[in-house]
């Protein structure tokens, strides 16, 4: 999307703004300075962000009952309670459960530390986003991360470097156009989601409001996304540079920046086998979110839908597709159709895996989650970071 671009959507299929690269990876890179990322590059701090499912509350059972006891005044607290424990603990079982497929690990987080020589500092905040899947989940994310940026005083041409999967990336594109810092927008912004009374909400407003447009911060924020499904638009004012790495096994006869289409379905044997790459990826697009079932978060995401799906067309209609009920499940099933991969900004880096060796389930490692696990495990950290910083240096040496 270009600067300025005020909230709006992407469209299926994108035409990226930056030819995409294809690459095939081994385990072992070779021979890299990671030290490169902080000396050469001057990232001070590293921010792991997870992905859907993988948060504090993905699944919503504590906000539930969060509502739940606001209705009923004398079982409130005791709710109220039930909610924080499960809130508390949940994260820590599924971190528990995943280990380092779907989620960044704390192992993950170790051997990143030990490979970039402990500067930049890595972190992998506790408290980064509830995890769910909808429109004011990740609105939420993208205005922590805010606040986070603006506890950092950065100088200079220090770095920030969010490293994030899944949905985790669209989060960080909500977070482009608040840094953008349109006036006008950004307030409408604030406006659309409540606003909500949480005190990061009202810290990320008012970061805003006494800031500058673009936002300072915006200089000091470099993105990797890994595996993010095409959905919000990024503001190219509203960062440094962007990365995004998709698992890509590419058709000979398309474009270069679409997969196998998702509509007919494919059997279940290619999505197990991630035949064409990542399955979630391609899947997770505009029209699958899954909303809490209670007023507020309805409320908010309605509102939201408007507001971060503007610009988004009703796709093309024909063949087989005319005769499915419902303009919400035709529009998906349309655009699943169009196979899209590619971001329109940023450098898109379609990546295929030679077998690491590793498996689960008797799979291999690479076919994890239909294809979706294999950039969060450790098997696969100094293969990306390797190729990252490959691509820092040619974006550094391409700008002068």
């Amino acid at each position: 999307m270009p600067r300025l671009n005020q909230f709006r959507h992407q469209s299926y299929p994108t035409v990226p703004q930056i030819p995409p690269t294809r690459h095939v990876l081994q385990a072992d890179p070779g021979n890299v300075d990671f030290g490169h990322l902080h000396t050469r590059h001057a990232v001070r701090q590293v921010v792991l962000v997870h992905g859907t499912f993988t948060g504090d509350d993905p699944f919503a059972i504590a906000e539930i009952l969060r509502t739940l006891a606001d209705r009923l005044p004398a079982g409130g607290r005791t709710l109220h309670g039930l909610a924080d424990r499960i809130a508390d603990k949940t994260k820590e079982y599924v971190d528990a459960l995943a280990r380092d497929v779907g989620t960044w690990s704390e192992a993950f987080q170790q051997q990143f530390t030990d490979l970039v020589g402990r500067d930049p500092q890595v972190v992998r905040p506790e408290a980064s986003w509830s995890g769910q899947n909808h429109h004011f989940a990740r609105a939420d994310l993208a205005v922590r991360l805010l606040c986070h940026l603006e506890q950092q005083e950065l100088v200079g041409h220090e770095q920030i470097l969010l490293w994030g999967h899944s949905h985790a990336g669209n989060g960080f594109a909500v977070l482009t156009n608040l840094l953008a810092n349109d006036r006008i927008f950004a307030e409408h912004f604030f406006e659309t989601c409540g606003p909500p009374e949480e005190e990061h909400w009202q810290k990320a407003r008012e970061i805003l409001r006494t800031g500058t447009s673009p936002h300072r911060l915006a200089k000091h924020v470099c993105i990797v996304t890994f595996e993010t499904p095409v959905r919000y638009g990024w503001d190219t004012s509203g960062c440094h540079r962007i990365f995004h790495v998709v698992f890509d096994r590419g058709l000979a006869e398309n474009s270069g920046f679409t997969t196998q289409p998702l509509f007919p379905p494919h059997s279940f044997r290619d999505m197990v086998d991630a035949s064409w790459g990542d399955w979630v990826q391609a899947f997770a697009i505009s029209g699958t979110d899954v909303v809490p079932p209670t007023p507020t978060a309805v409320a908010r995401n309605r509102q939201l839908r408007e507001l971060l799906e503007s610009g988004l067309e009703p796709p093309a209609v024909s063949g087989k597709i005319r005769l499915i009920p419902g303009n919400r499940l035709r529009y998906l099933c349309a655009r699943w159709q169009a196979g899209t991969r590619c971001h329109t900004d940023g450098h898109n880096l379609l990546v295929d895996y030679h077998p690491c060796g590793r498996t689960l389930l008797g799979r291999p490692i690479e076919a994890s989650l239909f294809g979706h696990g294999v950039s969060t495990t450790q098997d696969w950290l100094t293969a990306h970071l390797a190729l990252i910083l490959r691509r820092m240096d040619l974006a550094a040496e391409s700008a002068g």
